[in-house]
This record gives C-alpha cells, sequence and structure tokens, in this order.
C-alpha cells in the first residue's frame, strides 16, 4: 500500500488510469499521524503559558475518534491544572486522567467552597511546580498539609502575602530548586528556604508587625543568598531597606551563578561571581558611590568580554557587550540632583581601576561620549596615560573608537589624547586609536583628519594616524 493508498487519496496511476479511488471510508488525514508524533502535535497546539490547557485538550478531543482516544491515553496532556474563579469543576477529571505524572498547578481564584484543593491535597506528592495568585487558596492549601510538598522543585508566589506558618515556605522542602517571588509580602521572621538554583524576587516586602511593611531589607536579602550558595540563577527587583549594619555583610560566593539579572536594588557588593554568561544590572536614581566590592562580579564579567560598548553621559553610565557570551548589559542612571558632582565619570573611574588592577582586559572597545565638553576632556585625560603605580597598565588598553556627540571639544585635547596613546611603549602599551567621531547634525564626521596632522608632529607620520585619515578624500598624509 503505498502512502496516496494509506491517505485515502488518489495515486498517480489512479490518476492516468481516470480511476476514482473511493474516499467514503478513508480515515481523515489528520489520523495517519503515528501516535507519537499526533501527541506531539497535540501537545504543542494546546500548551499555553506554562502547558497544555484544558479547554484546548476539551477541543482536541472533539477533531476525532483517534485524537480523543490518543488524549485519553497520553497522562502528560492532562497535568497542567489551572484553577481561576468558577473553574475547578475539572480538577478531578485531570487527577484521574493524568494517572501518576508529575502535576504543574497554577491557582488564580477557586469555587467558594474550595473541593477542588482537598483533591490536590490528597495528590500532594505528585505536585511538581505550584503558582499562586490567590493568598486564600494558598492558606487553605497550606492548612491542610501535614508537611511541606516533599516532591516539588519550583514554587512561584505573586501578588499576595505569605504567613508565618505556611507550610509552602519553609527552609527544609527537600526538593525545592527555584522561588519566585513578585510583589509579596514576607513575614520579617521567616527563614530562607535552602539550596536554591534559581531565585527571582521582584518588589518584595517584609511584615514588621503592627500592620506596618518595609521593602525588603539588605540584611534579608543576604540571608536568601546565603541559604543558596549554589544559586544558578538570580533575578532581583524592587527597592529595599538600608541600615548602618549592613556594612558589616560579608559577600556571599556563588561560583555557579550563571545570569544575574539586577533592577534597582543596590546590592551587588552581598556576592561575588566569576562565571556570569548572562548579566543585566540596571540601577535607578543612583546618588553616591556604590559600597566596596560592587563592581567585583561587573569587573569579572568584563573581563571576559571579547566586544563592548561604553557610553559615558551626566546622568548616566551604560556598558553593553557586542559580542558574546558573555551578555553584558549595565546601566546606571544618576539622580540628577547629583549629575553636577560628575558621579557618572567618578563611577567609570572605579570600574576601570577595579578592571586594570589586576590584569588588563581584552576585549575591543568603543567609547561612545554624550557628557558636555569639560566632562569629555576629563574622560580622554584619564584614558591617555598610564594608571598610577609600578604596572603601567593603561585603561581600556585595546580602545579603537571614540564618537563625540557633541561638538566644542578643542583639537589640542583630542591630538595629545590619541598622540599619547599611539606613542607608548613597553609591554603595556596600548593599541592607537584608529577613529574618532564627532556627530555634526545628522552625519558623523572623522575629527583628527589632514587638517590635524599638520599640527600633531611627528605623530603625524606614523602608521597610527594614517589609519585615521580619510585617503579617499585626501590622498595620503603626507
Amino acid at each position: 500500500m503505498d502512502i496516496y493508498e494509506q491517505m485515502g487519496q488518489p495515486s498517480i496511476d489512479d490518476k492516468a488510469k481516470g480511476t476514482v479511488v473511493d474516499q467514503s471510508h478513508a480515515p481523515p488525514s489528520v489520523d495517519i499521524l503515528p501516535t507519537e508524533l499526533l501527541e506531539r502535535v497535540i501537545s504543542i497546539g494546546a500548551t499555553g503559558y506554562a502547558g497544555p490547557e484544558i479547554k484546548w485538550i476539551f477541543k482536541w478531543q472533539r477533531v476525532s475518534r483517534k485524537w480523543a482516544s490518543v488524549i485519553d491515553r497520553c497522562p502528560a496532556l492532562w497535568s497542567y491544572i489551572e484553577v481561576s474563579a468558577g473553574a475547578g469543576s475539572h480538577v478531578s477529571t485531570q487527577l484521574i486522567k493524568s494517572k501518576g505524572v508529575p502535576l504543574i498547578i497554577h491557582l488564580s481564584s477557586g469555587d467558594d467552597d474550595y473541593g477542588w484543593i482537598r483533591l490536590l491535597v490528597d495528590n500532594v506528592r505528585r505536585w511538581k511546580s505550584i503558582r499562586f495568585y490567590s493568598s486564600l487558596a494558598m492558606e487553605k492549601a497550606s492548612a491542610m498539609l501535614d508537611s511541606p510538598p516533599p516532591m516539588l522543585e519550583a514554587l512561584k508566589i505573586y501578588e499576595t502575602y505569605i504567613l508565618p506558618d505556611s507550610k509552602f515556605f519553609h527552609p527544609s522542602s527537600p526538593n525545592l530548586r527555584v522561588l519566585e517571588l513578585s510583589e509579596v509580602t514576607i513575614p520579617s521572621n521567616i527563614p530562607p528556604v535552602i539550596g536554591l538554583e534559581e531565585l527571582h524576587l521582584s518588589r518584595i516586602h517584609e511584615a514588621l508587625g503592627d500592620g506596618i511593611c518595609t521593602p525588603i531589607s539588605v540584611r534579608k536579602l543576604h540571608q536568601f543568598l546565603q541559604a543558596s550558595p549554589g544559586l544558578q540563577v538570580l533575578e532581583l527587583a524592587g527597592d529595599c531597606s538600608v541600615s548602618a549594619a549592613d556594612a558589616s555583610l560579608q559577600p556571599v560566593d556563588l561560583p555557579n551563578l550563571e545570569e544575574l539579572e539586577v533592577h534597582g536594588l543596590p546590592v551587588l557588593h552581598l556576592f561575588r561571581a566569576e562565571h556570569c554568561a548572562d548579566l543585566a544590572v540596571s540601577l535607578y536614581s543612583v546618588k553616591e558611590m556604590l559600597p566596596s566590592g560592587a563592581w567585583t562580579t561587573v569587573v569579572s564579567t568584563l573581563r571576559r568580554a571579547k566586544e563592548l560598548r561604553l557610553d559615558v553621559l551626566v546622568t548616566s553610565l551604560e556598558i553593553s557587550s557586542l559580542v558574546g557570551p558573555p551578555t553584558i548589559r549595565l546601566r546606571l542612571h544618576i539622580e540628577l540632583e547629583q549629575a553636577n558632582t560628575n558621579l557618572a565619570y567618578s563611577i567609570l573611574e572605579e570600574i576601570l581601576q577595579e578592571l586594570e588592577n589586576e590584569s588588563s582586559i581584552s576585549a575591543r572597545i568603543q567609547l561612545s561620549l554624550y557628557a558636555n565638553e569639560n566632562n569629555v576632556v576629563k574622560v580622554l585625560k584619564l584614558l591617555q596615560s598610564p594608571m598610577p603605580g609600578p604596572s603601567f597598565r593603561w585603561r581600556l588598553p585595546h580602545l579603537d573608537t571614540v564618537s563625540i556627540w557633541h561638538g566644542g571639544v578643542p583639537y589640542q585635547s583630542l591630538q595629545i589624547f590619541a598622540q599619547a596613546r599611539a606613542n607608548a611603549q613597553g609591554d603595556q602599551a596600548p593599541r592607537a586609536v584608529t577613529r574618532i567621531l564627532e556627530k555634526r547634525g545628522s552625519e558623523w564626521k572623522e575629527i583628527l583628519d589632514r587638517r590635524a596632522a599638520a599640527t600633531v608632529g611627528t605623530w603625524g607620520q606614523t602608521e597610527s594616524f594614517k589609519k585615521l585619515c580619510k585617503f579617499e578624500r585626501h590622498n595620503g598624509c603626507e
């Protein structure tokens, strides 16, 4: 039997003979798929945010008898249980048809009697992942449990609060590896979960008693990190409460951390991670220099970069990778009241100082300066001489392109900068800057051209300078 006969369609020979195959008893073409492939197709078609959604499972059952049979005999298709308002009636059906496979549960609210919670609790040993959007559902489930869910690997709680005696938020949860809390209030005395591999905390508050809540404290964040030194993924966002006692906290080593994302919380000094493959840090309204050790993780990641873009503005400092891995996105936004104190410049100087302390960074650098004339000159002066000390290391030794977004920078300042780097001697000498561009209107113009060559002295005759010249317009720099 050829493929045309299997599909109940006329074969090439039939068409040539003018013979029509009787298709009245042929199965639908979708039914000829192997069972394993059909299960995969149905699973992909039914998958929503976190797993196969029951509304699609019920719809796919009506496609054909074979589809209904395949769905009924595939427990994984029934293993994602989502309960929203007034929609807990399908829980019993899903628990039966999912047989013994691990369950992924999403509870946003439920029926008034919450009878379906008892059904879920009776199957607690099958819980693999659970997500709560409902305080009441979480409280009722916790009250029915005798101990933390033994097989639970991922706990995600959103827009609610956690009671002190919650069975879910327990330090001895044996298999819990992923904890995600977003817009959640936790008791100030609750102990952190031990042994996590992923930690996601966003806009967390602590309940101090008497109805008083504050943003999560730096000390509490430090406790979370201490409890899980094997973290591989760390995401922190929101705000935090700082106290004078925080200065005594020692950084936690996170040797396995691969992904780091920090938004808003100035807590980089609380940990050290040297092997990040994906680093994203955004700090807003920075008012002062960060605590000592804040740049250790950032610098460790920058050292492994291949190509970087560095943007210096009056009110912000940004560093991003142009080639990865590692992937780097660092953004520091300076509070407006502090802009005139050159805080962005001071932070840049501190990062570069730490970056070159032990060994030089090997990344190719593109530098963009958006600041006013005085600040541009300050940055150029910082980069036109080696660092103090016996090593004679240069900051950003592989800097090759400088872009200036505001005109008015004296040619002499640019010439001294470029000449100093081009004429540097020794093993630690930086590479010569190959391009200096200035934004004029809507176009970029090369600043150091033939006119500059006449005033720059012997450096104007070097190969380094010739790279800056536009030969298509000047026919050489002699």
